[in-house]
């Protein structure tokens, strides 16, 4: 039976517990003091039309990534602003441009690092993990990435310093995000529609995306049982 506790501490239910949490808060706020008459739906859109229109806006964007993951801020967040300023499509593909420089960002950090001296540090098990990211390549790296291992840029750091190639590394980060990438851009978009006066919430969609992130975090809990196992 699947544990509440367990989905709790993987990344994807905080997600979608910062998701509900942000909405019931948002809606509290807009509906019953004077933010809700300043920040007026007609107002967001023409800040965000105006954003968006800026070429250099979507390399912005995608750059941000870098400094949240290492102030630890909710990169989904990021991700739902894309979805609502450039659109679902695009916003979501600045997202995954943000994952994959973010991603060398932190690889290349850890290169610089010395192999040794974190083995040492980490002791025999850490040796033992990082034969197993060699030995499983793609795979492991996908796996580690889904899994509530360590923040994302110690993760990626990591594999720098055990020297993982570096095609491994960016595309497993990128397969791993793939999911929650998806559900924050069609919450955005969701955020976008509510903006709008030509389109309403699709609550069967939030409805969706939840359960899909809570499937996901079940399904790599599993995972990373069977890799503790192999590691042990």
């Amino acid at each position: 039976m699947v544990k509440i506790a367990q989905i709790a501490r993987h990344p994807l239910g905080r997600l979608a517990a910062i998701v509900v949490a942000l909405a019931v808060t948002a809606t509290l706020v807009w509906r019953y003091t004077p933010l809700g008459e300043a920040l007026t739906a007609e107002r967001i859109i023409d800040w965000i039309e105006t954003f968006s229109g800026y070429w250099w806006a979507p390399y912005a964007v995608a750059l941000l990534y870098i400094p949240a993951s290492c102030v630890l801020f909710p990169r989904a967040l990021i991700t739902m602003a894309a979805a609502v300023a450039f659109g679902p499509w695009e916003g979501f593909f600045v997202a995954m441009g943000g994952v994959a420089i973010n991603t060398l960002f932190g690889y290349g950090i850890g290169r610089m690092l010395d192999e040794k001296a974190m083995k040492r540090l980490g002791g025999q098990r850490v040796d033992r993990i990082a034969q197993l990211l060699r030995k499983e390549g793609l795979m492991a790296v996908t796996s580690i990435g889904l899994l509530p291992v360590a923040p994302f840029i110690v993760t990626v750091i990591a594999f720098g310093a055990l020297r993982l190639k570096v095609h491994h590394v960016v595309a497993g980060v990128l397969l791993a995000h793939l999911p929650g990438t998806v559900g924050s851009t069609v919450l955005g978009d969701q955020v976008a529609a509510a903006l709008s006066q030509h389109r309403s919430i699709n609550a069967w969609i939030i409805v969706a995306v939840v359960a899909m992130m809570a499937a996901v975090a079940w399904f790599t809990r599993r995972w990373w049982k069977r890799l503790q196992a192999a590691a042990a």
